[in-house]
């Protein structure tokens, strides 16, 4: 998401265990940056596929515990 309702900057996450097992198996990411609205409507705004190995070092920490992993905010503007 481009923007949260409050107006701070969205973010793209990822996953420990997710990541770790894109980059064994030379995996790629689909990200994409949306603008919501309505209750179920969204404009895309921007997309990009990047492999797994290509991500600039993660800060991993947690919040990731309903998924049994850390999580890692990855910056929109890191990305594009």
């Amino acid at each position: 998401m481009l923007e949260h309702s409050d107006g701070q900057p969205g973010n793209l996450k990822t996953y420990r265990q997710y990541h770790e097992k894109l980059r064994r198996h030379d995996g790629w990411y689909c990200f994409v940056v949306y603008r919501p609205h309505g209750r179920s409507g969204l404009t895309i705004l921007r997309d990009k596929m990047d492999r797994s190995n290509t991500l600039s070092l993660l800060r991993w920490h947690g919040g990731g515990d309903h998924r049994e992993t850390e999580q890692a905010k990855i910056s929109i503007e890191s990305i594009f």
